[in-house]
């Protein structure tokens, strides 16, 4: 085996003192290991270039509500009205001048009716800034308008309203929106428009729906006949 020459030795010294002393101070200010110094930087540029791209968030897919759905709020309506000490008229298809009501139910209480107008949209809701305009739905990376529900209630109002004067039911009448979709998320809510939740809250926790004079059986008769509820019902049965 060939003698380490002076020059061979002297550098070898030096590596050792290097490696004792100089790499514990850079590891100790930089914070990296020998092998980040040495490879790091590389290894990520590397990695960096070969990563997959960031997959962009998918959306849930959504849907707008189905008959079921009605069928189903309209019993927790029923079950909160026996509750509540009210009464539901169902459907709320109040008829008169030739026109029909659109409202889904009629809630009668002590200080008055309630009309209930409901919507199956999922998906984002955007109401407009501009009355009688209409809303926005963005759902499944799609966006739609539907009619404006407050200029909806709007007219509802004026048609029950004008039915019950005729009939002689003195009773205050209110009209309300209810969004039945659990996956609908609205940007801002006006006065009288809810969630299914919200609303079946609403009944329950507002005391001056329980204060007043309405005769609520009364009343729900003379609703109930302006509806043909009874009428309905049997032709359903025929059906």
């Amino acid at each position: 085996m060939d003698q380490i020459s002076t020059e061979q030795l002297v550098f070898l010294v030096m590596l050792a003192v290097m490696i004792a002393f100089v790499v514990p101070m850079v590891q100790k200010r930089t914070g990296k290991s020998l092998t980040e110094m040495l490879l790091g930087t590389r290894g990520r540029k590397f990695a960096d270039k070969h990563a997959a791209p960031d997959k962009p968030k998918q959306e849930p897919h959504l849907s707008n509500g189905t008959q079921s759905d009605l069928t189903v709020f309209i019993s927790q309506l029923l079950k909160s009205a026996r509750k509540n000490g009210m009464q539901l008229v169902a459907p709320g298809s109040i008829e008169h001048d030739g026109k029909t009501a659109r409202l889904l139910a009629l809630m009668v209480h002590p200080s008055g009716v309630t009309g209930i107008y409901c919507l199956g949209f999922g998906g984002t809701i955007t109401p407009s800034t501009q009355p009688g305009k209409p809303w926005k739905q963005h759902m499944n990376g799609e966006d739609r308008t539907f009619e404006s529900p407050v200029s909806v209630c709007g007219e509802q109002y004026r048609l029950v309203r004008a039915a019950m004067d005729n009939a002689g039911i003195q009773a205050d009448l209110d009209i309300v929106t209810v969004f039945t979709n659990a996956h609908a998320t609205l940007t801002e809510k006006p006065r009288n428009v809810y969630s299914k939740k919200e609303f079946l809250s609403y009944l329950s926790d507002t005391s001056a729906l329980k204060n007043g004079s309405v005769d609520i059986r009364t009343t729900a008769k003379a609703l109930a006949d302006l509806a043909h509820v009874a009428d309905k019902k049997v032709d359903k049965k025929r059906g």
